[in-house]
């Protein structure tokens, strides 16, 4: 497991009154494991809402793309989501400001935005497949009524309207495009992770000339496929060259290169499938039966696509599937342990609805989760001791390319923030 992050995120306990779970209002949070570490999500990222499905968030036009754009540009962001219901919901929108650490900066909202002070999702679109029937909405900034002041961390919230329940909050970026960098990944072999494979990214950064004292005011932070809340500060930064400085992780806390993704492609969820073992289609919505999956034999091999909440197909022609996940992971229940999946269809969140439940009639472990058709990553986790290995069940001889992103911070000293100067992204050579 990478011991190496920057900050430990701590499930919150999400507070409120239970709604009878009508489908005109909210409803009762997602189930969650208290008091686990979020591995992959910053704090304050969750999806509350059960009925919430298909998470897209990205530069609009870009599908792939992360929530990253350019400060004062003609770049938007585009959040589109599904709620398992006919009636149609009216949400409310937020936006807050943050540090490099996701804790809340100092500026007022006045100082980060300009325009409405609330702004709402109305209505949605309704589905034309039924069992189950769904609404799909959508909501694309900066525009007319919002615009964005300030470079730096996000985070939008959206709201039940009518209740007051948080849905959903996701983090996005918004960068100064100040100076220019390049970044490359060396790949190493070191006993402190058994001899898996390991990555330690390097950078060049040219100085734009608003870094009057770089060696003071710039942080450098590296990220790995999309998972924010592991963010990694680069702890060697040479600053001997004039206008140009090399920041990279130390060599002795790099990162997992060989970090596995299982795939599942339910573009076909029919018994034509390959990964499908079994199909019911008059359930409501229709049951897919998955072939096992094993432990330390089953890798992708490469990456999925680039997105963090996977490939739904958004058509509202496509339909959801209730799947059963079948794991043999080579070890015998223990009282101490316990298994979870983890994927794009749930936030990468531990979530107690998605741990897996030993069956002894077969000898497997089994799940269920509600996908929409299309393309997903997602692994299994082991839970012990209260703490969260996600590389014990990886496949022995993987070879996934993996993708990575670098952030520069200024802080400013006279607004007292940090301003996001410049990102960039590349993948390892694999």
């Amino acid at each position: 497991m990478n011991p190496v992050f920057l900050f430990s995120i701590v499930f919150t306990v999400l507070i409120g009154c239970s709604h009878s779970g009508s489908s005109s209002g909210g409803t009762e949070p997602l189930p969650r494991v208290q008091s686990v570490e979020n591995l992959f999500n910053v704090p304050g990222q969750i999806v509350a809402d059960n009925l919430v499905r298909s998470i897209q968030f990205h530069r609009s036009g870009n599908r792939n793309s992360a929530a990253i754009i350019e400060l004062n540009s003609a770049q938007k962001l585009e959040l589109t989501f599904e709620t398992m219901q006919f009636d149609s919901r009216q949400f409310r929108v937020n936006i807050s400001h943050h540090n490099p650490d996701w804790s809340r900066s100092s500026l007022g909202r006045d100082s980060f935005l300009d325009g409405l002070f609330t702004l709402y999702i109305n209505s949605g679109r309704v589905s034309s497949v039924q069992q189950p029937q769904y609404r799909q909405y959508n909501f694309t900034f900066p525009n007319d009524d919002l615009r964005l002041l300030k470079s730096g961390n996000y985070m939008v919230s959206i709201e039940d309207a009518d209740t007051g329940f948080l849905v959903l909050s996701l983090p996005f970026f918004v960068t100064e495009n100040e100076g220019s960098i390049a970044s490359s990944v060396e790949s190493l072999i070191t006993p402190r992770q058994n001899l898996r494979s390991s990555h330690r990214p390097v950078s060049r950064y040219r100085l734009p000339e608003i870094a009057e004292q770089p060696q003071f005011d710039l942080s450098f932070y590296y990220v790995q496929n999309r998972f924010w809340g592991r963010a990694t500060k680069a702890d060697e930064v040479d600053f001997s060259s004039p206008r140009e400085v090399h920041f990279e992780v130390n060599r002795n806390t790099p990162f997992i290169g060989d970090y596995e993704f299982l795939e599942l492609d339910l573009s076909d969820f029919t018994q034509r499938n390959p990964r499908v073992l079994e199909y019911y289609p008059a359930e409501n919505p229709p049951k897919v039966i998955l072939l096992d999956d094993a432990s330390r034999f089953t890798a992708s091999g490469r990456l999925v696509g680039s997105g963090k909440f996977g490939s739904p197909v958004m058509s509202l022609n496509s339909r959801y599937i209730d799947v059963q996940f079948t794991f043999e992971p080579g070890i015998p229940p223990e009282a101490n342990s316990e298994i979870y999946l983890v994927g794009d269809f749930n936030n990468w969140a531990i979530q107690s609805a998605n741990r897996l439940r030993y069956d002894p009639e077969t000898d497997r472990w089994k799940t269920n989760a509600i996908l929409k058709e299309g393309v997903y990553r997602y692994k299994y986790v082991l839970l012990e001791d209260g703490e969260i290995d996600d590389l014990y069940f990886d496949d022995l001889f993987t070879n996934t390319r993996q993708e990575y992103h670098t952030f520069i911070y200024m802080r400013d000293n006279r607004e007292f923030y940090h301003r996001l100067l410049q990102y960039n992204h590349f993948f390892s050579n694999q």
